[in-house]
């Protein structure tokens, strides 16, 4: 913040702060996708994450596993449908989400 002195009527002044102008850099945008939990069944509202395939920042081609869901009725490995470098590992192992619920996100680059 810089200073800035008004003179205001006879002999008073009035110091204001000023916001300083800063010149921001914009990072070129990244395009990111959702690892979704997915329905194995027709009746399948929720799954259980039993482990990740992939961690923190390996990359993915599509097609490739990247975890394996128990079901109501049985485990299986969920593919990927993009390819892209694993960003985040939202829902961790042993835990539940809905089906449809972000559990993990791909980056581009």
């Amino acid at each position: 913040m810089r200073l800035a002195a008004l003179w205001c009527g006879a002999s008073a002044l009035v110091v204001r702060q000023q916001p300083t102008r800063r010149r921001l850099r914009i990072a070129p945008r990244m395009a990111v996708s959702e690892i979704a939990m997915p329905a194995l069944s027709s009746t399948m509202t929720s799954g259980r994450v039993v482990s990740w395939l992939v961690g923190k920042g390996d990359k993915v081609e599509a097609g490739d596993p990247v975890m394996v869901v128990e079901s109501d009725k049985a485990d299986m490995e969920v593919e990927s449908f993009e390819e892209g470098y694993v960003a985040a590992i939202v829902v961790d192992e042993g835990s539940d989400a809905d089906v449809g619920v972000a559990v993990g996100s791909l980056a581009e680059t």
